[in-house]
């Protein structure tokens, strides 16, 4: 790294860069002001709209969803709202309302917190070390070939990135049970029900409105772009896997994290998440202040991080397996082929 981690550190703690209640009541505002805005307007213009119109509609409820969701992860670390007198309880109570907007439910956010604990991390069972990738390429090579079939149909990325947000948010989600109960995880059964019917009443009364597709298919452009920017986030061929011994938070913050280049425009909908190394790195910094955290930040802070442009994030996609032997993220086939090559030395 270009800095050392005393002057990094510095920089990331300064008090300016834990947002404020004013700052965070503001962008709440903003959000339901818009969602409020495209939902009297999209009753209006839908039936007159055509397709182009529509889908233009379908994809800006769509980045809305995506915002709100933004938000509720802030929530979720209890940074939307901090540093002051009943924080706490504001901040609780912005988790529970954006998390109707986002259709999402607030236990969510206890595995997420395992999440930032463990990503990357090989030698324990706490949580997933990778939640796009599932198998290691000697634990692929290991399985029987009906079995290495199998995956290669599930992670085509074609099938895996159209069925993941709908199985995500639509059924897992749901779930009244969990479906690995020796993992570390808070499960609520309240959270799922009360998200649930919220999710019921939100597409009866787009029903009513006459615009139940454009939100239904909205809702599914917004957890599809979530899946994708969590795979980009973490998943690159030079990306940080290791054994317990060798893990370290700090490095699977920097080294495991990306900075994803957005269009300007869309930075509106991300808040922030797209700068993921320093969110990682520092989970109480609100995300509407990663940006200024990220450009402000002392020459050559960033020097090691992995940037993520339009090549990079079509060849993410692609990516299946963690090769613990090349120990670079690959797809079954560069696995298939080194061995092969292996074989014939």
């Amino acid at each position: 790294m270009g800095v050392d981690t005393a002057t990094l550190c510095k920089h990331l703690d300064a008090p300016k860069y834990r947002g404020s209640f004013l700052a965070s009541l503001s962008q709440l505002l903003l959000q339901t002001v818009c969602m409020a805005a495209w939902w009297a307007a999209a009753t209006k213009l839908a039936p007159v709209a055509g397709v182009v119109g529509n889908t233009a509609l379908t994809m800006l409820w769509g980045g809305l969803v995506v915002r709100s969701y933004m938000i509720f992860h802030d929530c979720g670390h209890g940074s939307f709202f901090q540093g002051f007198k009943g924080a706490k309880i504001v901040n609780w109570l912005t988790l529970h309302y954006s998390a109707t907007m986002c259709g999402t439910p607030t236990d969510w956010n206890v595995g997420h917190q395992l999440h930032h604990a463990n990503v990357g991390n090989l030698g324990q069972d706490d949580y997933d070390w990778g939640e796009t990738i599932f198998l290691t390429a000697s634990q692929y090579l290991n399985l029987p070939k009906w079995k290495q079939t199998m995956w290669r149909i599930i992670r085509h990325p074609i099938p895996f990135f159209a069925l993941a947000p709908m199985l995500t948010w639509y059924l897992k989600m749901r779930l009244p049970f969990e479906l690995r109960p020796e993992r570390k995880s808070s499960y609520r059964l309240s959270d799922k029900l009360a998200n649930t019917l919220t999710m019921y009443v939100r597409y009866k009364l787009a029903y009513s409105a006459g615009i139940f597709p454009l939100v239904l298919a909205g809702d599914y452009f917004a957890m599809f772009t979530g899946i994708a920017l969590f795979h980009w986030q973490h998943v690159y061929d030079d990306g940080y896997v290791k054994g317990a011994d060798d893990w370290r938070i700090k490095d699977a913050a920097m080294r495991g994290s990306s900075f994803a280049h957005i269009p300007e425009p869309l930075k509106f909908f991300t808040l922030g998440i797209e700068y993921h190394h320093i969110h990682h790195f520092r989970t109480r910094m609100p995300g509407y202040m990663l940006r200024q955290v990220h450009e402000n930040a002392p020459a050559g802070a960033w020097d090691d991080i992995k940037h993520m442009r339009a090549w990079d994030m079509w060849r993410s996609f692609q990516l299946q397996v963690w090769d613990d032997k090349a120990e670079c993220y690959a797809t079954f086939n560069e696995v298939l082929a080194r061995e092969k090559k292996v074989k014939a030395l």
